[in-house]
């Protein structure tokens, strides 16, 4: 449970700083990214948690019980809120560029992300597909 923690406490600042979604209308990779940001952007911080809990590759991390899960989303949800309050939340953000690979099996999405206080960012998400569907990957 801590390794799934730490590693998703990792990626969700490593998200907020840089980017935020809408909702999942479809199953591509900038589709996830939309969801989570515009969720983010709307400040339904446990909604946005939720999004990226469900799409991310869990192969390289151990899965979460149901109960852990619902943990790990109010804590995480709880992290993320406090991250945008001090950049004064996200103001806009859009889909800079989408990156499929030839293979069709990876993915990598850039997410220009304007906070309120002025600031910017631009924030790459990798994806790849695990049984036909695109599941957002931390670490290399």
């Amino acid at each position: 449970m801590k390794k799934i923690m730490y590693s998703l406490f990792a990626a969700i600042i490593a998200l907020f700083v840089v980017s935020c979604g809408g909702e999942c209308n479809s199953n591509g990779p900038a589709d996830i990214e939309k969801s989570m940001y515009s969720q983010l952007q709307k400040g339904n911080y446990e909604k946005a948690i939720e999004i990226l809990f469900d799409n991310l590759d869990l192969n390289e991390i151990e899965s979460a019980r149901m109960g852990e899960k619902s943990e790990v989303v109010k804590l995480f949800a709880a992290q993320a809120k406090e991250g945008a309050e001090k950049v004064g939340g996200i103001k806009s953000f859009e889909i800079a560029k989408e990156e499929i690979s030839e293979d069709g099996e990876r993915a990598t999405v850039t997410t220009k992300v304007v906070y309120g206080d002025g600031s910017e960012d631009m924030e790459k998400a990798k994806f790849v597909k695990v049984d036909g569907k695109w599941k957002l990957k931390f670490g290399k």
